[in-house]
């Protein structure tokens, strides 16, 4: 599998997992599901996530009550 494709894998799990969800999730529990599914996210999780974010694929945002990220699809 080319590097394009592994990408857009993880593009569809990571939407897959946030519209199951139906709530905004915290980068370690998109990590962590993303592992349950032998998902390997192209970069770090969280640069894969904020790349998304500034593609306007998914939104995020800095959360105090987490402290860290949360993410969510429309």
């Amino acid at each position: 599998m080319d590097q394009g494709s592994q990408e857009d894998e993880a593009i569809q799990q990571v939407l897959a997992i946030l519209r199951e969800a139906g709530r905004p999730l915290t980068t370690r529990e998109i990590s962590e599901e993303t592992r349950k599914r032998l998902v390997r996210c192209p970069d770090a999780t969280i640069v894969f996530l904020n790349r998304l974010r500034q593609r306007g694929v998914i939104h995020g945002e800095r959360s105090k009550e987490f402290r860290g990220w949360v993410w969510w699809v429309d």
